[in-house]
């Protein structure tokens, strides 16, 4: 088949849709399918099998485009129908794939070229306006939910990401949808022990505990949940004499404003800070964890480094929310209220109590191999496209 994937992000960039991006042009690529895949002017080019990456004009010299809605985005949203409206016109496909906003624009092409059309739901973006708080007037947000509703009720297949967005979907319309989670980054297994000591070492860390926060610091993530947390571990014990907060992610003013904040509660000096890392180095630093940690406070899509956490055979601990609820239970991970107590006594737990870690971590990385491993990704994949051929 030939497609056209319409990817309003960054790509390739290390962060969680174009991630799942990439992992569907190397499946669809592999299985012999052709990728137009057009995206923002923005992000590195990546060697992938029949996928022909188009971006469009920087029109503005753009250099980073930030995570979530903004006046910028919105700009580039228009340049991608533009441009995809123009590769419609001039070329043939046999299915239009839209991811996130893009999936308005697969519907409204494929609608006008009689074109199946996939509407891959990776957010809701009524939702995401929601929560950034980019839009606050409540007739804007309910023509968004007006516009997201009949994009889904027109769409030939709807694509989720988790049983939250399938339930979002379901409740709308009675298009079929197929969910498709997320795997782990894949080579997590092959840390090697010399390379995690080096690395303990290199951070001072060596002799020292290590609770690690992996991911970007906007403020969806909880940092600040995770600090207050952290600022009651430190005072209702010694727990900052033999452990270290690691927090791995962050542009340097986002990281300035957190440790700027970690200064005034007194918690610094056992925090550090390591900044943005390549993916190609998680699978060290999970590695070097004794805990790993997700504190956000709000919102129901599951987070990517959810699925790589559970297969690091590391310890969890989250905030019991729909984001985390819906892939983790009691049996897999340290599940907390997202309160600073309650967050701060799941952590005291994960790192005092080994026997009940292990079994957790063990049951978590069984967990993966059972429903989120690449072969079942790639199964759901080609299903779906399968679904959409026969239909």
């Amino acid at each position: 088949m030939k497609i056209l994937m319409i990817a309003p992000q960054p790509f390739f960039t290390e962060r969680g849709t174009p991630i799942n991006i990439r992992l569907m042009c190397q499946v669809l690529g592999e299985d012999g399918h052709h990728i137009d895949l057009l995206t923002f002017p923005t992000g590195k080019d990546i060697p992938l099998t029949d996928v022909n990456v188009i971006r469009i004009p920087n029109i503005f010299n753009i250099k980073k485009i930030p995570i979530g809605p903004s006046f910028i985005k919105l700009v580039f949203d228009a340049v991608l129908l533009f441009n995809a409206i123009l590769l419609c016109l001039t070329r043939r496909y046999d299915v239009i794939h839209g991811i996130e906003e893009g999936g308005f624009m697969a519907v409204f092409l494929g609608g006008i070229g009689k074109t199946p059309s996939i509407y891959d739901m990776d957010s809701s973006i009524v939702q995401q306006l929601y929560y950034s708080r980019f839009i606050r007037s409540p007739a804007i947000l309910r023509a968004a939910r007006k516009l997201e509703t009949s994009a889904l009720r027109n769409a030939s297949l709807i694509i989720t990401v988790c049983s939250a967005l399938t339930e979002t979907a379901r409740s709308l319309t009675t298009t079929r949808i197929i969910q498709i989670e997320d795997i782990p980054l894949q080579g997590l297994e092959r840390a090697e022990k010399t390379d995690v000591q080096e690395l303990i070492t290199t951070c001072g860390l060596k002799n020292r505990k290590r609770v690690i926060y992996t991911g970007n610091l906007e403020a969806y993530q909880g940092i600040d949940l995770l600090l207050d947390s952290w600022a009651y571990l430190v005072k209702s014990g010694s727990i900052h004499k033999t452990v270290t907060l690691v927090i791995v992610g962050g542009d340097a003013e986002r990281i300035k404003n957190y440790a700027d904040m970690a200064a005034e509660i007194k918690i610094a000096d056992s925090i550090k800070w390591i900044g943005q890392r390549p993916s190609r180095e998680m699978a060290l630093w999970m590695a070097m964890a004794d805990v790993l940690v997700s504190p956000r406070r709000e919102g129901e899509n599951t987070p990517l480094k959810l699925y790589s956490y559970m297969a690091s055979l590391r310890p969890i601990v989250a905030t019991d929310i729909k984001s985390h609820s819906q892939v983790l239970d009691d049996s897999v991970a340290f599940l907390a209220k997202p309160d600073p107590q309650a967050f701060g006594e799941a952590i005291r737990q994960s790192l005092t109590d080994p026997t009940l870690s292990t079994i957790k971590s063990r049951n978590a990385r069984a967990l993966i191999k059972e429903k989120y491993s690449y072969p079942v990704f790639r199964k759901k994949l080609l299903f779906a496209y399968e679904a959409l051929q026969n239909a």
